[in-house]
């Protein structure tokens, strides 16, 4: 129960943290994850080498720069291409273009290209939703929801599980403790639907639909992590690891979010 300590004090006070942040609002939310992403592309770097190339401070700098410049032109709501595309697709593609490129000349394995476009479609995914009216209220759905089904999955999984869902990935997710998580997220995702004027059913298929989709980016990460040899992609975070640890479930949550209700 130690690690769950840590585990829930850890998601208990990011998730207060993250509360304090709305009340300052946009631009400094954007602000925050996009240094929080920027972070994390560091960690992702960090963790396919045990040194990092001339190359890949390159690839992490230019990628950061797109980030920063969308991000910009994002909260000052100015569109620098009018006629086929915005600046989501084409800060996007710009981005995805020249990592899936670096990773191909560099002969990464299959599931390094996917984990680190996954991430960069996310960031652009979850900026956009920032700029929309009701941005921060769906943020703040999403950060409840992915952490109902990380806290109530693990505990479940330590109280109650058996029988191991997938184990020659993940050693530690249960079929019951999957299945406390996602019954929890959709309970949770019922009560505060009205974060997202969503009427019953939309609650109940959205719970359904992101506690899934934050488990399959867990494992997602946990195939990446399994890859290269290493349990957690970092220290940072007590009873999480690093950031890749903490952020994975959103990985995959956010752009079907960003997809869904655009």
């Amino acid at each position: 129960m130690q690690e769950f300590r840590k585990r829930f004090i850890s998601t208990t006070v990011l998730s207060f943290l993250f509360m304090l942040l709305l009340l300052f609002g946009n631009p400094f939310v954007s602000i925050f994850f996009y240094i929080l992403f920027c972070v994390i592309l560091f960690e992702y770097e960090k963790l396919t080498v045990k040194i990092l190339q001339r190359q890949q401070f390159f690839k992490i700098f230019l990628l950061q720069i797109l980030l920063l410049f969308f991000t910009i032109l994002e909260i000052n709501e100015i569109e620098i291409v009018y006629l086929f595309f915005n600046n989501f697709i084409t800060f996007l593609s710009i981005s995805v273009f020249f990592n899936t490129i670096f990773l191909l000349y560099k002969k990464n394995e299959m599931i390094n290209l996917i984990l680190s476009n996954l991430i960069i479609i996310s960031f652009f995914s979850l900026i956009s939703i920032l700029q929309s009216p009701n941005g921060l209220y769906i943020v703040l759905y999403v950060v409840i929801l992915v952490s109902a089904m990380d806290i109530f999955a693990y505990l479940g999984g330590k109280l109650f599980g058996k029988r191991k869902i997938i184990p020659l990935i993940s050693k530690g997710k249960t079929i019951e403790g999957t299945i406390i998580g996602l019954s929890f997220t959709i309970m949770i995702s019922y009560f505060i639907k009205d974060l997202m004027n969503f009427n019953v059913i939309y609650s109940l298929i959205y719970g359904f639909f992101i506690g899934a989709i934050a488990f399959s980016g867990d494992l997602l990460e946990s195939i990446f992590k399994r890859n290269i040899g290493v349990k957690d992609s970092g220290k940072l975070i007590p009873g999480h690891g690093g950031l890749m640890d903490r952020f994975d479930g959103y990985f995959l949550v956010i752009p079907f979010l960003y997809i869904s209700i655009n």
